[in-house]
C-alpha cells in the first residue's frame, strides 16, 4: 500500500473507533436512566403500597372505634 492509502487506512479506523466509542457511551447512558426510572418506578410503588396499607389500618381502627360507640 502506498502512504496515501495507509493514510486513508488509518482514518477511517479512527472513524469507526469514534464511532463506536459513541455508540457505548450512548448506551451507557440510556442504561443508566432506564436503572433510574425504574428505582424511581419501585420507590413510587413502596409509597403506594405504604400509604394503602396505613389507610387499611385507619379503616380498621375506626370500624373498631365506631363498634365500640355504638356498644356503649
Amino acid at each position: 500500500m502506498t502512504e496515501k492509502q495507509d493514510a486513508i487506512s488509518a482514518s477511517w479506523l479512527y472513524v469507526i473507533l469514534i464511532l463506536l466509542c459513541l455508540f457505548g457511551a450512548v448506551t451507557l447512558m440510556s442504561t443508566l436512566e432506564i436503572n433510574k426510572v425504574k428505582r424511581e418506578q419501585i420507590r413510587i410503588y413502596n409509597r403506594i403500597n405504604n400509604l394503602e396499607k396505613a389507610l387499611t389500618t385507619k379503616d380498621k381502627e375506626l370500624e373498631r372505634y365506631l363498634i365500640k360507640e355504638k356498644m356503649k
